[in-house]
């Protein structure tokens, strides 16, 4: 971010904003991390349920539910991920404008 014509105080405000969101999308790289590890685990298990001789169907039903269950979760999880990257991106931008607007407005 540009922090040309800011004060001291704006100038704090902004970088500590930055750092507030840099965190954030270092969180989530790190989350998105985690949930293809638990992606690839879950499809190895569902893998070996394949190849196992179930001995209960209901056993063996139960667990391919329980992960297609942890499968949608992971996929509502990325959706929210998405919907948060979509509200950083609309706060720096309304920041952006609100410091280009108050620097106009010191320039006149």
């Amino acid at each position: 971010m540009k922090y040309q014509g800011a004060s001291e105080e704006e100038i704090r405000y902004l970088q500590t904003k930055e750092s507030i969101i840099n965190n954030l999308y270092d969180q989530k790289d790190t989350e998105i991390k985690y949930l293809e590890t638990v992606k690839k685990l879950l499809n190895y298990w569902k893998s070996e349920l394949g190849t196992v001789d179930a001995q209960s169907e209901e056993r063996h039903a139960e667990l391919l539910k329980l992960i297609d269950t942890e499968e949608s979760t992971i996929a509502k999880i990325r959706d929210d991920i998405g919907r948060i990257n979509e509200m950083i991106n609309k706060t720096e931008n309304n920041l952006e404008k609100i410091h280009e607007m108050v620097t106009s407005l010191r320039k006149k």
